[in-house]
């Protein structure tokens, strides 16, 4: 496997143990210069360090598997947020986003591990049926003026045409177990907040 074959793995690494920091020393750090520092150099050793043969990253990687693009958009926009005060995905996309994933990986995992017959999995070899989809949902997000969800959508199929990573298969640039959680997660949390007020804004 190339340099570049690498990348999108080794990126998946370090945005997933940086989040992982990010969110375990928030609480910790108040003084934002100091969080980012800590995170830094936490990072770096995570990295870098290894601990029986693997670094921390590496361990990470053996429990999660690689992420998929969509993953490593929200864990970027997570880092941007909460150590930038800056949102690099759309709001709106964000927010259209997730509970998409949710309602796709409810169907998916249940068919995917055995429950009726019917494997989606097996589409994403040969992704013909999936792309057309990909490219419609992305039309119509741009025609009713959701431009940055027209955007990332097409994403993972340029990841996918490129190889960037180990997997054959579409499904895996598109969604992970990782972000499936995060998108109930976040689902569950947001419906919480929109309860007690409906003006409440999303959380990171």
């Amino acid at each position: 496997m190339s340099i570049l074959h690498n990348a999108l793995p080794y990126l998946g690494q370090v945005l997933l143990l940086a989040v992982l920091l990010t969110l375990m020393s928030g609480n910790l750090v108040k003084d934002k210069r100091l969080h980012r520092v800590s995170v830094a150099v936490l990072l770096l050793a995570g990295m870098f360090v290894p601990v029986y043969g693997l670094t921390f990253a590496q361990w990470l990687r053996s429990v999660v598997g690689d992420l998929s693009v969509f993953t490593l958009l929200i864990f970027a926009n997570i880092l941007a947020r909460r150590l930038l005060n800056q949102n690099l995905l759309p709001l709106v996309a964000r927010n259209k986003l997730l509970p998409g994933i949710a309602v796709v990986g409810l169907v998916f995992y249940p068919l995917a591990l055995g429950v009726g017959e019917f494997d989606p999995y097996r589409l994403g070899y040969v992704p013909v049926l999936m792309t057309a989809l990909l490219c419609l949902a992305s039309i119509l997000a741009w025609l009713n003026a959701c431009r940055g969800l027209a955007v990332i959508l097409p994403l993972p199929l340029i990841a996918f045409n490129l190889q960037l990573l180990e997997s054959t298969n579409l499904w895996d640039y598109l969604l992970d177990p990782v972000l499936f959680t995060y998108a109930v997660v976040q689902g569950g949390l947001n419906m919480k907040s929109f309860r007690r007020n409906k003006f409440a804004q999303p959380l990171a």
